[in-house]
Parts: C-alpha cells; sequence; structure tokens
C-alpha cells in the first residue's frame, strides 16, 4: 500500500501546485482585465479562482495527514509512553476515518443534490456547483486512505508520534 500511496501522495503534490499556480495566474488576468483593460473585462476569474483554492487546500488535507504534520496538542501525546501513545494514535485515527467517512457521505449528498438542481455560477462560464461540493467528499475520501496508512503502520509497530518514512 506505501507505494501506491507514495505515488498518490506526489500526484496530489502536483495538482495542488499546478491550482495554485493557475489561481495565481488567473487572479492576475482578473486584476489586469479589471484595471487595465477595462473594455475587457472577465467576470469569471474570481470564482474560477474561489474553486481552485478550495480544490488546492483541501487535497492539501490528506498530504499533510500522510506526513503526520497537523497542529495538535502534543502536551499529553509526549506524557504517555509508547503503550499510551499507541492507543491515543489507534483511537484518533479511528476518529479521523469515522469523521472522513461522515464529510464523504454528507459532502456527495450536497453534489447529488446541486446536479439534481443543476446550480451553476452566475458568472458567463455558468460552471456547475457539484464540481466545486465535490471537493469536499474527494479530499476526505483520500484523507481516509492515508490515514487508513497510518493506522496499518502503527499496528504494525510503527512509532506512533513519527511521521511516516515517505522515502520508502
Amino acid at each position: 500500500m506505501s507505494h501506491i500511496t507514495q505515488k498518490l501522495d506526489a500526484l496530489l503534490g502536483g495538482i495542488v501546485s499546478t491550482m495554485c499556480f493557475a489561481a495565481l495566474v488567473l487572479s492576475t488576468m482578473g486584476i489586469l482585465s479589471r484595471y487595465v483593460l477595462s473594455s475587457f473585462t472577465l467576470d469569471w476569474t474570481g470564482e474560477v479562482v474561489i474553486f481552485l483554492v478550495i480544490w488546492a487546500v483541501l487535497l492539501s488535507l490528506p498530504r499533510v495527514e500522510r506526513r503526520n504534520a497537523h497542529v495538535r496538542v502534543d502536551f499529553l501525546l509526549n506524557k504517555m509512553g509508547g503503550t499510551g501513545q499507541r492507543m491515543a494514535i489507534l483511537v484518533s485515527s479511528a476518529l479521523g476515518l469515522a469523521l472522513s467517512g461522515f464529510l464523504i457521505w454528507s459532502g456527495w449528498e450536497v453534489v447529488i443534490e446541486a446536479l439534481r438542481w443543476d446550480e451553476r455560477t452566475p458568472s458567463t462560464l455558468r460552471v456547475p456547483l457539484w464540481i466545486y461540493y465535490a471537493a469536499l467528499s474527494t479530499a476526505f475520501a483520500l484523507n481516509a486512505i492515508f490515514t487508513l496508512e497510518r493506522l496499518v503502520a502503527v499496528l504494525r509497530g510503527a512509532d506512533a508520534a513519527a511521521p511516516l518514512d515517505l522515502a520508502d
């Protein structure tokens, strides 16, 4: 599983980088069209930038999970022994999987409603909103994969508090 998740992690990194670059380019285009080329206004750049940034941020979450780099309170975890840390990581991973499952399901429900109602953005592009809404379910499905990877590693005896060895 580690080889597959390593490739998935690298792919996500490339996608997130591309989305951030595209958001920067589109923001610049929007500013130039608004203030320099006022007769050539692009009414859709702002909404596409929002789509790109939301997707990029949400797709970054699984990568943070894989690196065990998320913000957490280490005070109690550091006070625990190895077994306590292991149990805490197992419980938090199980809760993380449950939360991921809930967000996948609820995000998908919103996507279905957006498809049913054919919701679209108000700009000239009329982008379907299900694309925007699908970011939540997609990101947390990927997060569940990486959380499961950590859970398996801890069950196999990996140091509970350490980041996964990403070199394998």
